[in-house]
């Protein structure tokens, strides 16, 4: 008999599969979509990456106040509000023009904030010590499975229609239309979930609870954390939207390179599905060999994908169409898919244990911690894009390496402190 929390957190994991295979899928392929647009002079070329940071800039600033809004609206019609605004986003693409695109990726950057939060808050309360990582895997697994169905998706659509360089209009307008149909659905599975099993009371005072947040923000712990979640933030805007565009822009890995796109995806999520399947199934064999190492080996890979990202792309993939090599090889197919599956592997490690890291370390202000977690995540995002369009791959390459290394040490000093102030339970098996 599956308990009740694991139901609950099923059909979490229901309602983000559904809204990100929709918005995953389009961040995927939008900058693309752009380019094929801004051919007759009606938008900016890099109007994707304009958006892509004003939804986190957006996303940013939600944050800040998105642990009150989810206290207020409870986490699950949090969540349904959240992706309803992601459908005015995803509509305004069957008639594409600047201005909608930018007030809309506001909207979705607010909705996002309250979304992502409602998810840690909902997640913590169907939680206990002992689940936490076992749930987080369960979640991150069935949520990022949306990348392979988003994948398969738009796969088969451009390999059945003329999509080999630009993307045709009427392509673009039957992809969005199912994308804004997925967030309305998925807005109804949110409004449908059950109360969370460990409750927590509402806030009598929302004023001290804005001011709580404020107070955890400025700790020694959430500074070293900040770096952590800056790295998340940093990698999450180049596997979302600039690897993606590098594999489009780049010629030389075949005729039709936005199906390649999709096969990328396919790959990522393949990555992202392992990594949460092989956290899964170790379970406690997991946390007894502890986050330090699962971390260790989710920065050495994610080092080893952006050294291959170089030797196999040019430096001017992510900002345009090019017939250029890589530092020492011609852009290869299969090891673009490669480098794909391997940043979805790394990416699912980072994300399951700084879930699992904070659920652990702030039971009682989870809402909070969390909605830190994505202001730094989103800050970082959105000055990754806009520094993506200014500068070319290898810059990004080299910044992504050095905020891996700056991460994976502030992680120890967090994981130890942790240990540490827990009286030392764990050193014995948990231990770096």
């Amino acid at each position: 008999m599956v308990s009740i929390p694991t139901q609950n957190v099923v059909q979490l994991a229901a309602g983000f599969f559904i809204n990100f295979v929709a918005f995953n899928t389009q961040g995927f392929i939008e900058e693309s979509v752009i380019d094929s647009v801004s051919r007759d002079g009606s938008i900016n070329k890099h109007a994707g990456y304009y958006s892509l940071a004003i939804i986190y800039a957006f996303y940013t600033l939600g944050n800040l106040t998105a642990a009150q809004l989810v206290d207020l609206l409870t986490p699950k019609w949090a969540m349904c509000i959240g992706a309803l605004c992601y459908a005015s986003f995803q509509v305004g693409f069957s008639f594409l023009n600047a201005t909608y695109l930018y007030a809309t990726s506001a909207v979705l950057g607010f909705g996002a904030s309250i979304l992502w939060t409602g998810q840690g808050s909902y997640l913590s309360q169907n939680c206990t010590k002992e689940t936490t990582s076992r749930m987080s895997a369960l979640l991150w697994t069935m949520h990022e499975c949306c990348l392979i169905g988003g994948g398969v998706l738009i796969f088969i659509v451009f390999s059945i229609t003329d999509s080999h360089d630009l993307i045709p209009s009427f392509t673009i307008k039957l992809l969005y239309s199912v994308f804004t149909v997925l967030s309305v659905i998925a807005a109804g599975v949110f409004a449908m979930l059950r109360e969370p099993v460990y409750k927590k009371e509402k806030a009598s005072c929302y004023k001290k609870l804005l001011t709580s947040t404020f107070r955890l923000l400025i700790t020694r712990k959430m500074w070293l954390l900040a770096v952590i979640f800056s790295y998340a933030g940093i990698e999450q805007a180049f596997w979302t939207g600039i690897y993606p565009t590098c594999v489009s822009f780049t010629r030389q890995l075949g005729y039709n390179t936005n199906a390649l796109l999709a096969l990328n995806l396919i790959c990522v999520g393949c990555g992202q599905v392992s990594a949460g399947l092989l956290l899964g199934t170790l379970g406690d064999h997991a946390r007894k060999l502890g986050r330090d190492y699962l971390i260790l080996g989710a920065t050495l890979i994610h080092i080893v994908a952006y050294i291959l990202c170089a030797l196999n792309f040019p430096t001017s993939a992510s900002l345009g169409k090019t017939d250029g090599s890589g530092l020492l090889l011609a852009p290869n197919l299969y090891l673009a898919l490669l480098i794909g599956f391997l940043l979805g592997f790394a990416d699912c490690c980072w994300n399951t244990q700084i879930m699992s890291l904070l659920c652990e370390t702030y039971p009682e202000t989870s809402a909070q911690a969390f909605a830190i977690f994505k202001f730094y995540e989103s800050l970082l995002s959105c000055a990754t894009f806009v520094f993506s369009s200014l500068v070319s791959l290898y810059w990004l390459l080299g910044t992504l390496s050095t905020f891996a290394v700056l991460a994976l040490f502030s992680f120890f000093i967090v994981e130890r402190d942790r240990i540490v102030a827990s009286g030392g339970e764990e050193i014995e098996v948990n231990k770096f």
